[in-house]
């Protein structure tokens, strides 16, 4: 009796599966002789045709049926699944090897960055793109692509800035704020309409405009973060202590100017004064880039501890390399440079004049040059002055003595 009703009903179920959309014949046959033994068990237990009929429908949804077979095809699609397989070990590899080099950057062992740069390199031109290929190829209905592709540039950005920095690469911190920046401009809100669309509220307009917004204000309040408290008073007092050293060099360098002026050092009196005139002239190039990163916040004349924008990002590079000496200055400290190893034989005092001086070396300049200069706040930039200015001073009193002594 069950089985005729069932048999009489069953071009209406494979029309009803077919309006639900499936479209493979053979997942239709296979569905249809399930969806025929779930009635028919609804129906062993007492419930009428009609009843136990849409009982088995509402547990299956409107939706569910698409997705199965969207993910039967594609389970039957060998070259998807070879593509599947390809992305995992694709993703295994490049897991295993970032882990790796980042164990052996930790052990300062050899081959590290190698490691690390490689699988960084197959995650984010190998493997993402697969992933991502791959979960957009399992997306069934309608399919948009601009979340897999935000979702890529921003873990692309922010691992390829990690890379950057470890391994100490021009440009790391730019690519690190273009992450961020996709992050909370792009893939949130985007996730955030994804989110409401998947919940039925086809509405997402208003969340999508309120979480871009607050991703907005999180990149300009991120961008106006310098420098925090703790550490622009670290330099600050660095920077003045610096300066008291300074004083207390150069005045023991103006008495070994007057020994100079004695009639028995007139052999040495024109290489001291070379010495001696070139040190005031980079004192007073580093004297004349402190007052313009002061004057740039609009408090000319003010001691560095009566500056109030102590963070700000713009004076070093208007007042050191746009309209100031810095680049002059570089140029002058290299030639000091070369004058005191022309003047100064003696290896124990030409080291210490190098460590002296080592803001004129290519380590030094690489991580304090130009770009250095130009995205440290005013206080980091007044502190490597002081320093700079320090080093010039000992240079000078050591190269002197020496000369005196010899």
């Amino acid at each position: 009796m069950i089985a005729a009703i069932i048999d009489d009903n069953y071009e209406r179920i494979k029309n009803d599966l077919v309006s639900r959309g499936l479209t493979c014949e053979r997942l239709i046959d296979d569905l249809l002789d399930h969806v025929c033994c779930m009635v028919e068990e609804n129906m062993d237990d007492g419930n009428d045709f009609e009843s136990s009929y849409h009982q088995v429908l509402d547990s299956i949804g409107e939706k569910r049926l698409p997705e199965i077979q969207h993910q039967t095809l594609l389970n039957l699609d060998k070259k998807f699944q070879r593509m599947k397989n390809f992305t995992y070990l694709f993703g295994l590899t490049s897991a295993i090897l970032t882990i790796l080099g980042s164990f052996f950057k930790r052990m300062h062992w050899p081959g590290a960055g190698i490691m690390i740069t490689v699988g960084l390199v197959l995650i984010v031109l190998v493997f993402l793109p697969l992933y991502f290929t791959t979960s957009y190829r399992e997306q069934t209905g309608k399919k948009n692509p601009v979340y897999a592709i935000v979702g890529y540039l921003t873990m692309a950005l922010l691992l390829a800035g990690a890379a950057f920095k470890i391994q100490h690469w021009p440009g790391a911190g730019w690519l690190i704020y273009a992450s961020i920046g996709f992050l909370l401009i792009g893939f949130v809100p985007l996730y955030v309409v994804n989110v409401f669309q998947k919940s039925g509220k086809e509405k997402a307009t208003l969340p999508y405009i309120v979480m871009l917004l607050v991703g907005i204000a999180c990149v300009m309040l991120m961008s106006n973060i310098n420098m925090s408290k703790d550490l622009l008073d670290i330099y600050m007092e660095e920077a003045l202590a610096n300066e008291q050293q300074l004083e207390l060099v150069q005045e023991r360098t103006a008495r070994l100017l007057e020994m100079a002026g004695d009639s028995a050092h007139a052999d040495q009196l024109a290489a001291i004064t070379r010495i001696h005139n070139q040190a005031r002239d980079l004192q007073v190039m580093v004297t004349g880039m402190q007052e313009g990163l002061i004057a740039f916040v609009g408090q000319p004349g003010a001691s560095i501890q009566e500056v109030e924008s102590k963070d700000n990002k713009n004076a070093g590079r208007a007042a050191m390399l746009e309209h100031g000496e810095g680049k002059a200055f570089v140029t002058e400290a290299s030639q000091f440079t070369a004058l005191l190893d022309e003047l100064v034989k003696d290896s124990a005092a030409r080291a210490q004049i190098g460590d002296h001086l080592e803001f004129t070396e290519i380590i030094w300049a690489s991580e304090h040059g130009p770009r250095g200069v130009a995205d440290s706040p005013l206080m980091k930039n007044y502190y490597q002055n002081t320093d700079a200015a320090k080093g010039i001073a000992l240079a000078e009193y050591v190269a002197i003595a020496y000369l005196l002594h010899q």
